[in-house]
């Protein structure tokens, strides 16, 4: 029997306790897969939140999230519900200042509006995340990533340039979204292949991590990172900016169980449940043993927060997250 709101339930886990329940976070249901689940379409989500509330009608997912991260500027190609990103715009120095005028103001009420609409009708008792960005990603998939690492050494300016057009559009958007009802910030920055990071640890502190130091020193709500890919090599100068969480630590590259062994006491592990082959390829049984296993292996003690390795996915099978909802429902309250 649940005791805790959800909203209770996660913040819980942030803190490193046990909450009466493994709590499930996402940062987005796909639409088209949450109407293959509900078996009816539903509207599209309210302006920029990541989740179709009527998904929450059948999952045990704990939170609502809304995305205050800036714009991309690159080429997108929609492939049905999935967005693949192109070229980047921002090659010179031109492109730059013509993009500073078309960034959107994120000082301006207006901007803050829906999101307080979607917190008025939506917010209940759910954890509310609000997802941000540091400046990194925008930066390089705004350049291309090819056009990024040449920038690298041949103007350095422009790329520092472009992360603080970036890192300062979070940081504005921070000193508002603080004093709305969310509970907390997630911040999203991939900075990562399965074989490592894009970049090496020289430039990842010369280029990315003043910016990500900026930003997290204002962050004054809990708050949870994320990257994809193998980020061992940097994880303990990134537990140096202070998150309560970090997520959604990808199957193969990050090792959960040694993760656990390793930081179980320094920050909240979330996520690790593998959409490369169990939620989208392989069986209900397969997905009830996974998810039975995190949460006995990473659970006890609290501060674990299960989720997909990175979002539910168009391509999982519905199925297969039914399983994981059941799953969740029928080993994961406390004690475990």
């Amino acid at each position: 029997m649940s005791t805790m709101t959800p909203r209770e339930r996660v913040l819980t886990a942030l803190q490193l306790k046990e909450p009466d329940r493994v709590p499930w976070v996402e940062g987005y249901v796909h639409k088209a897969l949450g109407e293959k689940i509900l078996g009816r379409p539903i509207p599209d989500p309210p302006g920029s939140a990541r989740t179709a509330p009527e998904i929450l009608e059948v999952l045990a997912i704990d939170n609502i999230s809304y995305n205050f991260a800036p714009p991309r500027y690159a080429e997108i190609e929609k492939r049905g519900d999935i967005e693949i990103v192109g070229a980047g715009k921002l090659k010179t120095w031109q492109d730059f200042e013509e993009c500073k005028k078309k960034m959107p103001d994120p000082g301006a009420a207006e901007f803050y509006k829906p999101a307080e609409e979607y917190l008025k009708k939506y917010r209940k008792d759910y954890a509310a995340l609000a997802g941000v960005r540091f400046g990194p990603s925008n930066t390089y998939l705004s350049m291309g990533i090819e056009h990024f690492s040449y920038m690298l050494f041949d103007d350095p300016d422009l790329v520092d340039a472009i992360m603080d057009m970036f890192s300062s559009f979070s940081l504005r958007v921070l000193e508002v979204i603080q004093n709305m009802d969310f509970d907390v910030i997630f911040v999203s920055d991939d900075l990562a292949f399965r074989s490592g990071t894009f970049i090496s640890p020289k430039h990842m502190e010369r280029f990315f991590m003043p910016h990500m130091r900026k930003v997290a020193a204002k962050i004054e709500k809990p708050w949870i990172y994320h990257s994809c890919g193998n980020i061992n090599s940097i994880l303990d100068e990134l537990l140096t900016l202070g998150m309560n969480g970090i997520s959604n630590l990808e199957p193969g590259p990050m090792d959960i169980f040694q993760l656990k062994k390793d930081y179980g006491n320094k920050v909240c592990l979330m996520g690790n449940i593998d959409l490369h082959y169990t939620l989208s390829k392989g069986t209900v049984e397969e997905t009830e043993n996974e998810v039975r296993e995190k949460i006995h292996r990473v659970g006890p003690g609290g501060g674990y927060i299960i989720a997909t390795s990175n979002g539910v996915a168009a391509y999982c099978k519905p199925e297969n997250i039914m399983a994981m909802n059941n799953a969740l429902l029928k080993y994961g309250h406390y004690p475990l």
